[in-house]
């Protein structure tokens, strides 16, 4: 349970900042059921991947599979159940903190559900990408394209005693080339990222904007996975900006340099004592 003193300096923090960069990581979207360290889930939800020796999901994040028909019967099913994810507590809590504050958020999650929870698409920042545009794998192109219908379509013709897609024609390819195609996320060399440049640039102009301002830097839910996207640079800014104050919530990473206010507890229960108070 989150101590009263941590949490009224938390709340302090918060409305004497002038501007809060938030930074998200995958704990941010646990509450709303995307966890892939849940191994009682991963088995409820695609019990045809154990034969496989499969426990969670996070083994899956770069398996090297030999049949496109198990990679995609999996892939579609586990996005279909992320596409189908709506608005969720912990979301609407952490938008009622900023609703009257100046904002903007970067997030490592590529599920989309800031949008879902209704923030200011022009105030997000998703430098690894969207799980729902698919690109091409070479790629022949920079061009990514809306795939739910594929995935839809792909889910519809899955072998629930394999969990493979019941033919290869239901294995998408690029219309491009015909080659493979995989999520534009940020997982290898052939990654797509310069439709996120607009986002990366109004981030920049967004902190040249509150230069000199008191600035919060709200650190949610991001560990060590990826820490060169938001946590290291959080670091960074906390150490070289005047009236810059980090404050990091994570249930096992909080810790942090000199200054930062380390929040070690759980995500959903800290954002709601924010606002029940």
């Amino acid at each position: 349970m989150i101590l009263n003193a941590q949490l009224n300096q938390l709340r302090g923090l918060i409305d004497e900042s002038d501007a809060i960069l938030v930074g998200a990581g995958a704990g941010m979207s646990i509450p709303a059921g995307i966890d892939l360290d849940d191994r009682e889930a991963f088995k409820k939800n695609y019990p045809a991947m154990t034969q496989y020796g499969f426990e969670y999901g996070y083994q899956l994040l770069g398996y090297p599979y030999q049949d496109d028909k198990l990679r995609w019967g999996y892939l579609s099913a586990s996005l279909m159940d992320s596409a189908r994810l709506g608005r969720d507590e912990t979301y609407q809590n952490l938008k009622t903190v900023l609703a009257d504050k100046n904002h903007f958020i970067m997030t490592t999650n590529v599920d989309r559900l800031f949008y879902k929870n209704g923030f200011d698409g022009d105030k997000i920042y998703t430098p690894q990408g969207d799980s729902f545009l698919f690109q091409c794998k070479t790629p022949c192109s920079q061009d990514v394209w809306d795939a739910l219908p594929l995935l839809e379509e792909m889910e519809q013709h899955i072998n629930p005693e394999t969990q493979m897609l019941t033919d290869d024609k239901y294995v998408p390819t690029c219309p491009h080339c015909g080659g493979e195609v995989y999520m534009n996320v940020r997982s290898g060399p052939f990654y797509i990222s310069k439709h996120y440049e607009p986002q990366h640039e109004r981030l920049n102009q967004w902190l040249t904007d509150i230069a000199g301002k008191k600035l919060l830097l709200l650190e949610i839910g991001v560990g060590f996975n990826t820490p060169g996207v938001i946590r290291a640079p959080f670091e960074h800014l906390a150490t070289q900006i005047p009236n810059c104050t980090l404050v990091r919530i994570n249930p096992k990473d909080a810790h942090g340099p000199e200054g930062t206010l380390s929040v070690q507890q759980g995500i959903k229960e800290t954002l709601s004592s924010l606002v029940s108070a």
